[in-house]
């Protein structure tokens, strides 16, 4: 008994008879593609630019509001341990969303202990109290993660702009902003036993060994 043809494979047939026959070919368009980047589009401003947004600002009025909020690094932890929600309302920032972590501001003092830049994520651990082991890390790039720095300013709300897609953006460009002004001058081959003192953000997180701070005044001294 002949197999059955479905209409694919008769559509297909057809197209075949047509070009043998001389007939122009069949054309199968090819909606879902550009369908899915029309949606993308509705989405980006393109007037919205977030790099000079952060660069207006960042002298002006990013640093000064860091360094006004700051804490001294073992102080911070101290409190955070003993009750983070507390150090949160005294001395930390959070995006007003429910389950929104904390964000804190640190002046850390010590020296770099370990050096891992074998990754595009690159961090620097940092001895504060001198026992020789790390007590802080400390973001170097190239690849700067988190939202810290943007959740750690009191000026900067969700409620300004206009999407998920724009907040995103606004803390790629603040941590772009402290790479290129920051990090990225650092020696990396030449970080290990230097003395180090720095200005930087972190959010905090339950599950990490050692807050993870992104930088935004970094002095290197002597090993």
């Amino acid at each position: 008994m002949p197999s059955l043809l479905y209409p694919p494979r008769l559509a297909a047939l057809a197209c075949l008879l047509a070009l043998a026959l001389g007939l122009s070919a069949c054309r199968i368009e090819k909606r879902t593609v550009a369908a899915s980047a029309d949606q993308a589009d509705k989405f980006v401003n393109q007037a919205f630019d977030p790099k000079a947004q952060v660069a207006d600002i960042w002298e002006a009025k990013v640093l000064p509001a860091l360094q006004a909020k700051a804490v001294d690094f073992p102080a911070l932890r101290q409190a955070m341990v003993a009750d983070v929600d507390q150090a949160g309302e005294k001395m930390g920032q959070r995006q007003p969303a429910e389950g929104a972590p904390w964000n804190f501001v640190a002046r850390v003092k010590g020296r770099v202990v370990t050096v891992n830049t074998d990754v595009s994520a690159g961090t620097v651990g940092v001895d504060v109290d001198g026992d020789g082991q790390a007590d802080a890390l400390v973001q170097i790039g190239p690849v700067v993660r988190g939202t810290s720095l943007r959740d750690s300013l009191p000026f900067i709300s969700f409620t300004d702009y206009a999407n998920q897609v724009e907040f995103a953006q606004l803390a790629n460009a603040f941590n772009d902003q402290a790479y290129a002004l920051v990090m990225k001058p650092l020696p990396r081959q030449e970080l290990q036993g230097r003395s180090v003192e720095l200005l930087g953000v972190f959010t905090d997180d339950d599950n990490a060994d050692l807050p993870t701070l992104t930088p935004v005044q970094l002095t290197l001294g002597a090993k």
